[in-house]
């Protein structure tokens, strides 16, 4: 096995890869490839044997806003490590994991983050070459919205607002990834091929707040993200806007601790589900010593569903 970098000459050879381990179409997945080099950029190597791609891996590069850190942290999210069903079992995650991290250390990352499916995180958890700590399950949560509306609604929209944000990253005491305009714009409205629903909360001619959701089933919403200085009244405009068309629960995934936890339980009648058919566990790979009590600390972090890629 030649173990080297992915590049954009690899393209049609990765999409393929990827199709097969995640059952897409390689077109599909020829689409993702310059999203994901988008912004801070991706770092991908694979295993070869001759000219055919046996594994990859791969970190998208981003930020981490860390307590009592003025400057953001870079870090590498994990995302669709793949082997072939041909090749699996020869421990080449390992083998094309250790140059991706090699290099992120050499750009001053500080560490891997990922969120794990259940598949994935017993490869966490067995693996101790590949390096990564299982720090902790996402919580799953669900509101049953009431029947009077509260405030007065936002717009709900499938386009990204053109009218420039009005408020600052939400800043706390916990470790979260940089949400910036741009960051949320990308990751959202610029997807190749995954389509999301936005509520925007306008103040004149200014965004002062933002959320991002899918629909679900005939009756629900999944709440990925939320925005703004004013998070509490954000979601209740957004609550009454989707009832209006016919919603009536709200799914959410977030670390247990998680800041906007507060106010989703102030949308309605509230309560944490004890299971969930896909569940989702946040993993860390330090590599920087330092941080290690605070990254491997789950109440310290706060995420939310759509920071799963």
């Amino acid at each position: 096995m030649e173990i080297r970098a992915i590049s954009q000459a690899d393209l049609a050879n990765w999409a393929e890869l990827m199709a097969v381990s995640f059952d897409r179409a390689p077109e599909t997945m020829m689409q993702l490839w310059p999203w994901l080099q988008q912004r801070d950029g991706l770092l991908a190597w694979g295993a070869w044997d001759g000219e055919r791609l046996a594994a990859q891996y791969s970190c998208r590069l981003t930020r981490l806003l860390l307590p009592g850190v003025a400057e953001a942290a870079r870090v590498g999210l994990s995302i669709n490590m793949a082997v072939h069903p041909d090749y699996r079992g020869q421990g080449l995650i390992k083998q094309v994991s250790r140059p991706v991290y090699a290099a992120l250390a050499a750009l001053g990352g500080v560490a891997g983050v990922g969120f794990s499916n259940a598949a994935g995180v017993q490869v966490d958890r067995r693996s101790k070459g590949y390096g990564y700590e299982v720090v902790g399950q996402m919580a799953s949560h669900l509101v049953l919205l009431p029947r009077a509306p509260g405030d007065a609604p936002l717009m709900l929209t499938t386009d990204w607002p053109s009218q420039p944000w009005a408020f600052a990253a939400w800043a706390d005491e916990q470790v979260c990834f940089r949400a910036t305009e741009a960051d949320a714009r990308h990751r959202f409205a610029q997807h190749p091929f995954r389509r999301y629903r936005f509520g925007v909360w306008l103040a004149g001619q200014e965004v002062c707040g933002l959320v991002v959701y899918r629909l679900v089933g005939r009756r629900g919403a999944s709440l990925l993200a939320a925005y703004g200085a004013e998070v509490e009244e954000l979601l209740r405009r957004w609550g009454t806007a989707v009832y209006q068309t016919g919603v009536r629960y709200i799914h959410c995934l977030t670390t247990p601790t998680a800041a906007l936890l507060p106010h989703l339980r102030g949308l309605g009648l509230y309560a944490p589900l004890p299971w969930t058919r896909s569940p989702y566990f946040l993993t860390v790979k330090c590599l920087d010593e330092g941080l290690r009590p605070l990254l491997t600390d789950f109440r310290r972090w706060d995420c939310m569903g759509g920071d799963i890629l």
